[in-house]
């Protein structure tokens, strides 16, 4: 049965491929686009194939639509949980980009720093999407969120109970109430601790927006979290909202 273990599993099993994908086909292209440049003709458009890739990526993720899936329950986790969208994202064809750079400077100049600068965001980048998959996680001690580069869990008691849990259109994220933020465990790094990204989720904004509303303002139905009635009881309340 898929749950939380696996969506993880799953997300950080493809996001690899997608990075073992991007540096050999960044570290391939450079060859490639070298010889274009040495031949002339057609062949030099090559050395364009890397830019035009990200910055394609880059307008796709901006005009993305939000996503329209649905809070799924892992009653063995204790969970309702959000997972990743499926296909390219854009950190893997920043790798590829970055190590496409790298090979092409060190065949056609000889700049070893800037060689070494295009080598290490490669690798850090291949690093952070190796390690971790965007998802969230709410059980009955809090809610779990994860981006590329840190994993943020926040307990109930981080959050004021009569706060606004927000989510502008647009934006693609969903803020929260923190009026306790020493209380937040953080691991990795980046700013805006106390905002749930959503551009990478398989989920409706607004739907999840409802979810966290839903039980930072009443702490009484959490303890209920992750179970098949609860979920059956919220999926009502969410559809007769809809």
């Amino acid at each position: 049965m898929s749950g939380v273990r696996e969506s993880i599993a799953a997300a950080r099993r493809r996001q690899r491929i997608m990075v073992v994908s991007a540096l050999v086909v960044g570290a391939l292209v450079a060859p490639l686009a070298h010889w274009g440049y040495a031949t002339g003709g057609p062949a030099r458009l090559l050395g364009l194939l890397p830019l035009v890739l990200l910055l394609g990526a880059a307008v796709r993720l901006f005009r993305a639509r939000p996503g329209r899936g649905r809070l799924r329950v892992d009653v063995r986790e204790h969970a309702f949980y959000v997972p990743p969208r499926a296909g390219v994202g854009f950190a893997p064809l920043l790798v590829g980009f970055a190590t496409y750079q790298a090979v092409d400077t060190a065949l056609r100049t000889s700049l070893p720093a800037l060689v070494a600068l295009f080598g290490t965001v490669a690798v850090g980048f291949a690093a952070i999407c190796w390690r971790r998959a965007p998802g969230v996680e709410v059980t009955p001690e809090g809610i779990t969120h994860r981006h590329l580069e840190r994993e943020i869990f926040v307990p109930w008691a981080a959050l004021d109970p009569a706060g606004r849990v927000g989510s502008p259109r647009g934006t693609g994220i969903i803020s929260l109430p923190v009026n306790r933020p020493e209380l937040l465990r953080v691991r990795g790094w980046g700013r805006n601790r106390e905002a749930v990204a959503v551009t990478e989720l398989d989920v409706a904004p607004t739907e999840l927006a409802a979810v966290l509303r839903h039980y930072t303002t009443r702490p009484t139905e959490r303890a209920a979290i992750g179970t098949d009635e609860e979920y059956a009881r919220l999926r009502q309340l969410l559809d007769e909202a809809a």
